[in-house]
């Protein structure tokens, strides 16, 4: 019989090995809270801790949350990121949080909390041998695909207008994606707002949090190495997988 501690170990292995063997079968029969306690098993089986989270809305319309961990997340420049289980890009906005986030406040304080955007972008990456055949609950014991994350030095002020800028991606010397944003959740703040109502006690809404609350352009796919260049309207990433 395949324990939680076997689910665990199995992520944990994949991990630390640069691999993307694990068989996503067995974690996408988890409920959500067996799917939260092996992702965090993960993050305390590699020793690790969030450098931000990567916020999300459940097929429920539940907020669900995973930590990208602090050793994988970069400012961008001159970052190298190895190649090892990246399946794509997704350029993103993140918000700076300037007050803690509880459960217990309107609408109305949780938006006040949010300090600033700032421009990111996330390498997406599996231990899974097919992520698209994992469930939700699989996807989330997977940390929702999160493999690192790379975030731009300057800031946009809460609530900036992004509809409609241009997005871009440049991968190995080649156009990749070119088009106006367009948010996976439908806005900058709604799956951070969705998550603050129904916040994990392991991954509270501190002043100071980084959270990413999804992609303004999908997932774009990669495959190999090559020089990333991202631009989100004026702001522009560049780093390297090798």
């Amino acid at each position: 019989m395949t324990t939680e501690a076997d689910l665990i170990a199995a992520l944990v292995d994949a991990h630390r090995n640069g691999t993307h063997t694990v068989d996503p079968a067995p974690y996408s029969a988890l409920d959500r809270a067996g799917a939260y306690r092996v992702q965090h098993g993960v993050m305390t089986g590699l020793g690790e801790t969030p450098g931000l989270y990567k916020t999300a809305v459940a097929p429920d319309g539940l907020g669900i949350v995973a930590p990208i961990y602090a050793s994988r997340l970069s400012q961008a420049g001159e970052v190298q990121f190895p190649e090892a289980n990246v399946v794509g890009l997704e350029v993103e906005v993140a918000v700076v949080l300037g007050k803690p986030m509880t459960a217990e406040m309107d609408d109305a304080a949780l938006l006040d909390a949010i300090d600033h955007y700032v421009m990111g972008v996330e390498i997406v990456g599996t231990r899974y041998t097919d992520r698209d055949a994992a469930s939700a609950t699989g996807g989330l014991a997977d940390a929702m695909s999160a493999l690192g994350y790379v975030v731009h030095t300057e800031w946009r002020p809460a609530g900036a207008d992004l509809d409609g800028v241009e997005v871009s991606l440049e991968f190995a010397g080649r156009s990749i994606w070119a088009a106006p944003t367009k948010h996976s959740f439908g806005g900058v703040r709604n799956s951070l707002m969705a998550y603050a109502r129904n916040q994990m006690p392991a991954y509270p809404l501190p002043a100071g949090m980084l959270v990413t609350t999804g992609s303004v352009c999908g997932l774009v796919k990669t495959s190999g190495t090559g020089r990333v260049v991202a631009r989100l309207g004026d702001q522009t990433i560049t780093f390297d997988i090798v």
